[in-house]
Protein backbone atom coordinates (compact mmCIF):
# COMPACT_ATOMS: atom_id res chain seq x y z
CA UNK A 1 0.00 0.00 0.00
CA UNK A 2 1.20 3.81 -0.81
CA UNK A 3 1.41 6.34 1.63
CA UNK A 4 1.29 9.82 1.00
CA UNK A 5 0.92 13.65 2.41
CA UNK A 6 -1.34 16.40 1.91
CA UNK A 7 -1.12 20.20 2.93
CA UNK A 8 -3.86 21.80 3.78
CA UNK A 9 -4.18 25.61 5.66
CA UNK A 10 -5.45 23.39 8.78
CA UNK A 11 -2.72 20.91 8.71
CA UNK A 12 -0.40 18.51 7.15
CA UNK A 13 -1.80 15.00 6.74
CA UNK A 14 0.62 12.08 6.55
CA UNK A 15 -0.30 8.65 5.71
CA UNK A 16 1.68 5.75 6.09
CA UNK A 17 0.23 3.76 4.19
CA UNK A 18 -0.08 0.85 6.43
CA UNK A 19 -2.37 1.80 9.08
CA UNK A 20 -1.36 5.47 10.84
CA UNK A 21 -2.69 8.70 10.30
CA UNK A 22 -0.35 11.42 11.59
CA UNK A 23 -2.29 15.18 12.03
CA UNK A 24 0.07 17.76 12.19
CA UNK A 25 -2.16 20.94 12.91
CA UNK A 26 -2.06 24.85 12.23
CA UNK A 27 -4.00 27.51 11.05
CA UNK A 28 -5.63 28.34 14.29
CA UNK A 29 -3.88 28.95 17.85
CA UNK A 30 -6.63 26.15 18.72
CA UNK A 31 -5.13 23.84 16.06
CA UNK A 32 -1.52 24.57 16.69
CA UNK A 33 -2.03 23.76 20.04
CA UNK A 34 -2.91 20.75 19.37
CA UNK A 35 0.39 19.86 17.94
CA UNK A 36 0.40 16.09 16.32
CA UNK A 37 -2.06 13.49 16.34
CA UNK A 38 -1.90 9.98 16.00
CA UNK A 39 -5.32 8.45 13.94
CA UNK A 40 -4.89 4.73 13.96
CA UNK A 41 -6.84 3.70 10.64
CA UNK A 42 -9.26 1.78 13.65
CA UNK A 43 -10.61 5.34 14.40
CA UNK A 44 -12.02 5.98 10.51
CA UNK A 45 -15.24 5.19 9.71
CA UNK A 46 -14.32 6.86 6.15
CA UNK A 47 -12.72 9.49 4.17
CA UNK A 48 -14.71 11.92 1.78
CA UNK A 49 -13.11 13.84 -0.94
CA UNK A 50 -15.16 16.97 -2.33
CA UNK A 51 -14.64 19.70 -4.06
CA UNK A 52 -13.70 21.96 -0.69
CA UNK A 53 -11.25 19.40 0.22
CA UNK A 54 -10.75 16.16 2.63
CA UNK A 55 -12.72 14.82 5.31
CA UNK A 56 -11.92 12.25 7.44
CA UNK A 57 -15.05 10.50 9.15
CA UNK A 58 -14.64 9.47 12.87
CA UNK A 59 -16.44 6.61 14.58
CA UNK A 60 -18.17 7.44 17.32
CA UNK A 61 -16.95 6.90 20.81
CA UNK A 62 -13.01 6.87 19.02
CA UNK A 63 -11.97 10.57 19.96
CA UNK A 64 -12.98 12.28 23.21
CA UNK A 65 -11.76 15.58 21.63
CA UNK A 66 -14.28 15.07 18.99
CA UNK A 67 -16.98 13.69 21.25
CA UNK A 68 -16.87 17.15 23.49
CA UNK A 69 -16.51 19.75 20.42
CA UNK A 70 -19.07 18.92 17.45
CA UNK A 71 -18.82 22.89 16.53
CA UNK A 72 -15.42 22.80 15.24
CA UNK A 73 -14.34 20.06 12.74
CA UNK A 74 -10.86 18.88 13.30
CA UNK A 75 -10.97 15.82 10.53
CA UNK A 76 -11.85 18.76 7.71
CA UNK A 77 -8.83 19.73 5.27
CA UNK A 78 -9.63 21.96 2.79
CA UNK A 79 -7.70 23.45 -0.35
CA UNK A 80 -5.41 19.99 -0.52
CA UNK A 81 -4.11 18.68 -3.91
CA UNK A 82 -7.59 16.77 -5.41
CA UNK A 83 -5.27 14.10 -7.01
CA UNK A 84 -3.35 13.33 -3.99
CA UNK A 85 -6.37 13.04 -2.23
CA UNK A 86 -8.34 11.29 -3.96
CA UNK A 87 -5.11 8.25 -3.68
CA UNK A 88 -5.50 8.55 -0.37
CA UNK A 89 -8.82 8.37 -0.31
CA UNK A 90 -8.71 5.29 -2.24
CA UNK A 91 -5.45 3.60 -0.09
CA UNK A 92 -7.53 4.12 3.09
CA UNK A 93 -10.53 2.97 1.95
CA UNK A 94 -9.06 -0.68 0.86
CA UNK A 95 -7.10 -0.72 3.87
CA UNK A 96 -10.83 -0.34 6.25
CA UNK A 97 -12.43 -2.96 3.43
CA UNK A 98 -9.15 -5.38 4.54
CA UNK A 99 -8.85 -4.79 8.21
CA UNK A 100 -12.80 -5.38 8.44
CA UNK A 101 -13.07 -2.01 10.66
CA UNK A 102 -16.85 -1.57 11.30
CA UNK A 103 -18.55 1.60 11.10
CA UNK A 104 -20.57 0.85 14.20
CA UNK A 105 -19.40 3.27 17.60
CA UNK A 106 -16.24 2.23 19.12
CA UNK A 107 -16.38 0.73 22.38
CA UNK A 108 -12.92 2.40 23.59
CA UNK A 109 -11.13 5.74 22.87
CA UNK A 110 -8.45 4.93 20.23
CA UNK A 111 -7.10 8.80 19.77
CA UNK A 112 -5.22 9.80 23.14
CA UNK A 113 -6.72 13.42 24.01
CA UNK A 114 -4.03 16.32 24.45
CA UNK A 115 -2.07 16.54 27.63
CA UNK A 116 -4.38 18.72 30.17
CA UNK A 117 -4.31 20.10 33.82
CA UNK A 118 -6.84 18.73 36.27
CA UNK A 119 -7.69 21.83 37.20
CA UNK A 120 -9.15 24.69 34.88
CA UNK A 121 -10.49 28.60 36.04
CA UNK A 122 -13.32 29.76 34.14
CA UNK A 123 -14.90 33.01 34.13
CA UNK A 124 -17.31 32.52 37.25
CA UNK A 125 -16.30 29.09 38.51
CA UNK A 126 -12.93 26.82 38.91
CA UNK A 127 -12.81 23.14 38.08
CA UNK A 128 -10.39 20.53 39.11
CA UNK A 129 -10.36 16.72 39.22
CA UNK A 130 -8.89 15.26 42.63
CA UNK A 131 -9.51 11.68 44.75
CA UNK A 132 -11.86 10.89 42.27
CA UNK A 133 -14.14 13.91 42.45
CA UNK A 134 -14.87 17.13 39.79
CA UNK A 135 -15.02 20.09 42.41
CA UNK A 136 -16.76 23.26 41.21
CA UNK A 137 -14.97 26.28 43.14
CA UNK A 138 -17.71 29.09 42.11
CA UNK A 139 -16.20 32.99 41.89
CA UNK A 140 -18.19 35.57 43.65
CA UNK A 141 -19.44 36.73 40.07
CA UNK A 142 -21.53 33.41 40.06
CA UNK A 143 -24.89 33.92 40.90
CA UNK A 144 -26.84 32.16 43.17
CA UNK A 145 -28.44 30.06 40.64
CA UNK A 146 -24.95 28.91 40.49
CA UNK A 147 -24.52 27.43 43.69
CA UNK A 148 -27.46 26.25 44.34
CA UNK A 149 -25.99 22.74 45.00
CA UNK A 150 -23.79 24.34 47.24
CA UNK A 151 -20.13 26.07 47.04
CA UNK A 152 -18.60 24.31 46.67
CA UNK A 153 -20.10 21.53 44.62
CA UNK A 154 -18.40 17.82 44.25
CA UNK A 155 -19.81 15.57 42.05
CA UNK A 156 -18.15 12.24 41.93
CA UNK A 157 -16.48 11.17 38.58
CA UNK A 158 -18.94 8.08 38.13
CA UNK A 159 -21.83 10.28 38.36
CA UNK A 160 -20.57 12.18 35.42
CA UNK A 161 -22.57 10.62 32.35
CA UNK A 162 -21.72 13.49 29.41
CA UNK A 163 -19.10 16.10 29.08
CA UNK A 164 -19.45 19.13 26.36
CA UNK A 165 -17.66 21.73 25.46
CA UNK A 166 -18.55 24.86 23.42
CA UNK A 167 -16.56 27.95 22.35
CA UNK A 168 -17.76 31.68 22.20
CA UNK A 169 -19.35 32.43 18.64
CA UNK A 170 -20.39 35.43 17.45
CA UNK A 171 -20.57 39.06 19.35
CA UNK A 172 -21.22 38.92 23.17
CA UNK A 173 -21.54 35.19 22.90
CA UNK A 174 -19.73 33.10 25.86
CA UNK A 175 -18.18 29.68 25.46
CA UNK A 176 -18.65 26.98 28.30
CA UNK A 177 -17.84 23.46 29.88
CA UNK A 178 -20.77 21.76 31.51
CA UNK A 179 -21.07 18.12 32.84
CA UNK A 180 -24.73 15.85 32.73
CA UNK A 181 -25.41 13.18 35.43
CA UNK A 182 -28.26 11.16 35.74
CA UNK A 183 -29.81 13.71 37.54
CA UNK A 184 -29.60 16.04 34.79
CA UNK A 185 -33.15 17.95 33.77
CA UNK A 186 -34.15 17.16 29.96
CA UNK A 187 -34.60 21.47 29.81
CA UNK A 188 -31.51 23.16 30.94
CA UNK A 189 -31.05 26.42 32.36
CA UNK A 190 -28.54 28.50 30.08
CA UNK A 191 -24.88 28.18 30.83
CA UNK A 192 -24.30 31.57 32.70
CA UNK A 193 -27.34 29.91 35.77
CA UNK A 194 -26.15 25.83 35.31
CA UNK A 195 -24.58 24.81 38.35
CA UNK A 196 -23.37 22.36 36.48
CA UNK A 197 -21.45 24.56 34.01
CA UNK A 198 -18.67 27.27 33.78
CA UNK A 199 -18.48 30.01 31.64
CA UNK A 200 -15.07 29.72 29.69
CA UNK A 201 -12.31 32.42 29.16
CA UNK A 202 -11.60 33.11 25.19
CA UNK A 203 -7.96 33.32 26.22
CA UNK A 204 -8.07 29.38 27.73
CA UNK A 205 -10.74 27.86 25.53
CA UNK A 206 -8.17 25.46 24.74
CA UNK A 207 -7.21 24.52 27.77
CA UNK A 208 -10.87 24.23 29.04
CA UNK A 209 -11.41 22.08 25.57
CA UNK A 210 -8.62 19.97 26.52
CA UNK A 211 -9.71 19.63 30.34
CA UNK A 212 -13.41 18.59 29.04
CA UNK A 213 -11.55 15.69 26.70
CA UNK A 214 -9.55 14.36 29.25
CA UNK A 215 -12.57 14.19 31.86
CA UNK A 216 -14.48 12.36 28.92
CA UNK A 217 -11.44 9.45 29.32
CA UNK A 218 -12.35 9.72 33.33
CA UNK A 219 -15.54 9.03 33.38
CA UNK A 220 -15.68 6.39 29.89
CA UNK A 221 -11.92 4.40 30.32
Amino acid sequence: MAGGELTSRYGTVVWDGIGTLRIRYGGSPLRSRLGERVVPIEALRAVEVTDAGLQFVLRDGADPLQSVTQPIELYDFPGVDHEAAEGIARDIGQALVRRDVPATASTAWLVAPPPAPDRIEGRDATLAVASGQLTFNYHRSAGRKKKAFGDPWSVPLGDIVDVEWAPAVGFGARGFLRISTAATPDVRPKPKHDPAAMLTRRAAEADALFFAARLLTRIRP
